[in-house]
């Protein structure tokens, strides 16, 4: 009997009043303390973070809304090709449009529609060849008018003479029409290295075009038949 007894007061369980309190101390309570807080501040932090980039956001432009400023954005892809960096010039004495080429640039592209690198390439060289003869011809009127420039100094120094000699006549505008006429072409050797650059152009020109062309009408025939 006795051990019958001492196995059932084994296998009942113990009152709760007999199961001692679970405590925490106080490193355990400060330990959890501070990580809510910190968590809290990490939270609120984020979302004046988050408040602080949306309106830096909403401050930036929403990108061009007119016609004219979709086509030049739509070149921001293209315009800084392979030859346009070192193409143009970028002295303030003579500094050509890098929006006006790059409108040059978009009609060419526009009328041969090349379909991959290559045909983007010879479509670049295109437009940089014309854009280079478009120059020669600018350098060309520049010395013409730095010659009229030259000689209309001289025209006016000599007048200045005529004034302090009333007796020598001046000329008439036919006769000076017929003076200048020979300036309207620069001198023999500078005209000679124009020849020589706009007809290396001109083959270069033709060139790309043919490239071009040839390429696309064996892309358009497409593959050979087996």
């Amino acid at each position: 009997m006795e051990k019958g007894t001492q196995q059932v007061n084994q296998q009942q369980p113990e009152s709760p009043d007999s199961v001692p309190p679970i405590s925490l101390n106080h490193d355990q309570r400060g330990a959890n303390d501070v990580g809510g807080s910190n968590d809290t501040r990490g939270k609120s932090s984020i979302s004046l973070r988050k408040i602080e980039s949306n309106r830096r956001n909403s401050q930036r432009s929403p990108g061009p809304k007119t016609a004219a400023g979709k086509k030049r954005a739509s070149m921001n892809a293209i315009k800084h090709g392979f030859f346009s960096k070192f193409l143009l010039v970028q002295h303030a004495d003579g500094k050509e449009s890098q929006r006006e080429y790059d409108d040059f640039y978009a009609d060419v592209r526009k009328h041969y529609q090349p379909a991959d690198w290559l045909e983007e390439l010879w479509v670049e060289k295109i437009a940089v060849w014309s854009w280079r003869l478009r120059r020669l011809i600018r350098c060309e009127s520049g010395q013409i008018a730095r010659a009229l420039a030259g000689y209309s100094y001289e025209i006016h120094q000599s007048k200045a003479g005529d004034l302090a000699e009333p007796e020598c006549a001046s000329l008439s505008s036919p006769e000076m029409d017929a003076i200048t006429d020979h300036l309207f072409l620069p001198e023999k050797e500078e005209l000679e290295k124009l020849l020589r650059y706009e007809a290396m152009i001109n083959r270069q020109l033709n060139h790309a075009i043919a490239e071009l062309e040839r390429l696309q009408a064996r892309r358009n025939r497409g593959p050979a038949p087996v």
